[in-house]
C-alpha cells in the first residue's frame, strides 16, 4: 500500500457540474455555457467571440412568474434587486455594458423587480438559451432574498416539462466560490446549466402550463463567516452531525472480507475515521483518498465516494474528468458504474472505497496533480432509489 502522507484531494465537487466559468465553458472542451432552442433574439458574446442566444418560450417575462424556491414563504418584496455577473464573466470583461446576454438579463431583472422570495433563495429559468447543441445551456437566474452573503453554493434540482420529460432529474450543480462569486442579500446572478443533448427537446417545448421544478437539497457557506456551511430551513438534511462510516463493497463483504481480515478495508476505516469531516453536507463528493497499489505494472488509485444525502442509492452511474488546471486530463468523462450487486445499497453518511485504474501513459500526470492544482468534475450523475 503506498500513500501519499493521507493526502486528501478534497477540492472535488459533487454530483454534477461546475457551472461557474462562462467564458471558459465557450472556449474549452467543458463549455457548459450553452443551449439552443426557438429563434434567435441577439447575439451574445464571450470575449472577442458571438454565440446566438434563442428563445426557449414566446413570452421570456411571462414565464419568469413562474419560479422555484427552497422554501414556499411568499411576501412583498422591498429590496430592490440587482444583477450581478458572475466573477469569471467580470474577469474577462463581460459586464452588462459590453456584453449583450448580460445587458438582456439586466432588462428582465429590471422589469421583473419582485422577483424570487422574500427570506428565501429562488431558482428560475429565464426563457433563454445559450450556446449551441451539444453543448447546449439553459439560462437561469438564482436570486438570494435573505440578507446572507453565499459563496460555494450546492444544490439538487429538479426541472422539466412535465414528470416524464425532466430537462433536470434531482442533478446536483455547484457555484464555486473562486470562479462563480459570492451571492450577496438582493441580488441577481446567472447561471448556465448544460442540458444533456437527449434532453434539449424539453426544453425546447417548455411552456408556463407544463412546469415540474423543485429545489431537493441546498447547502451554501456563509461568506461572512470563515467556511461554516448554512442550510435552507426545509431543504436541508442535517448530517454535518452524524458520523461517517466506511462501507466494504457488498462483493468484497459476499467473498468474506472484513475490517480484521483486510488491511486496506482497515486503512480505509482508518483514513474516514481521521477526516470525520470529508465530503460536503447535502451532497454526493468523489474525493481521491491518497492511497494507490501497484499490482502487476498497474497503478491502482482508491477513491472515496461520500453520501452526505438523505438519500438511499443505487446503481449510481457519472462520468468522471479528473486533472490539472492546465486542462490535461488523467480521465476525460470517464464512465463510472456502481452497480448494486458489487457495490450493494449507498446508504446515507456513508463512504464507498472505489478502485480505479490509471492509464499507464498518465501515471506522471496522476502524481504531479495537488489540491492546488487539482481539477475534478462530475457530470451525468444518475442513480436509482
Amino acid at each position: 500500500m503506498k500513500k501519499l502522507g493521507f493526502l486528501l484531494i478534497f477540492v472535488v465537487v459533487l454530483a454534477g457540474c461546475d457551472v461557474g466559468k462562462l467564458a471558459d465553458k465557450l472556449t474549452e472542451e467543458i463549455m457548459s455555457s450553452s443551449v439552443s432552442s426557438g429563434s434567435t433574439q441577439s447575439a451574445a458574446s464571450s470575449g472577442e467571440d458571438s454565440v446566438e442566444i434563442e428563445s426557449a418560450v414566446e413570452d421570456s417575462e411571462e414565464f419568469l412568474s413562474e419560479q422555484i424556491s427552497s422554501d414556499s414563504t411568499d411576501k412583498d418584496n422591498s429590496n430592490e434587486l440587482t444583477l450581478v455577473p458572475q466573477d469569471d464573466e467580470i474577469d474577462k470583461g463581460l459586464t452588462v455594458e459590453t456584453d449583450d446576454t448580460l445587458a438582456m438579463l439586466e432588462d428582465y431583472v429590471k422589469e421583473n423587480p419582485n422577483m424570487g422570495y422574500e427570506n428565501d433563495v429562488t431558482i428560475i429559468y429565464t426563457g433563454e438559451t445559450y450556446g449551441e447543441s451539444p453543448n447546449l445551456a439553459g439560462i437561469f437566474f438564482i436570486i438570494n432574498r435573505t440578507d446572507s452573503a453565499m459563496k460555494d453554493i450546492r444544490f439538487t434540482y429538479t426541472f422539466g416539462k412535465s414528470d416524464s420529460e425532466l430537462v433536470f432529474d434531482k442533478q446536483s450543480f455547484t457555484l464555486t466560490g473562486d470562479s462563480f462569486g459570492t451571492l450577496e442579500p438582493n441580488t441577481v446572478m446567472p447561471m448556465y446549466l448544460v442540458v444533456d443533448p437527449s434532453k434539449e427537446a424539453f426544453l425546447k417545448g417548455m411552456n408556463t402550463s407544463q412546469l415540474v421544478e423543485e429545489i431537493h437539497v441546498f447547502d451554501y457557506t456563509d461568506a461572512g463567516k470563515s467556511d461554516q456551511p448554512t442550510q435552507s430551513e426545509e431543504s436541508a438534511v442535517e448530517t454535518s452531525e452524524d458520523e461517517l462510516s466506511l462501507v466494504i463493497p457488498k462483493q468484497n463483504a459476499d467473498n468474506g472480507q472484513t475490517f480484521d481480515n483486510n488491511p486496506l478495508m482497515a486503512e480505509f476505516q482508518q483514513l474516514v475515521a481521521e477526516h470525520p469531516d470529508m465530503g460536503f453536507n447535502n451532497d454526493v463528493t468523489v474525493m481521491y483518498s491518497g492511497l494507490y497499489d501497484k499490482a502487476d505494472g498497474d497503478t491502482l488509485a482508491y477513491f472515496f465516494v461520500i453520501n452526505k444525502t438523505g438519500i438511499e442509492m443505487k446503481n449510481i452511474r457519472y462520468q468522471l474528468s479528473y486533472g490539472n488546471k492546465d486542462g490535461e486530463m488523467v480521465w476525460d468523462k470517464e464512465a463510472v458504474i456502481l452497480r448494486e450487486d458489487i457495490f450493494g445499497p449507498f446508504k446515507p453518511n456513508t463512504v464507498l472505497p472505489l478502485t480505479m485504474a490509471v492509464p499507464k501513459e498518465k501515471v506522471d500526470l496522476f502524481f504531479s496533480i495537488t489540491n492546488e492544482n487539482l481539477s475534478i468534475k462530475l457530470d451525468e450523475f444518475t442513480f436509482e432509489e
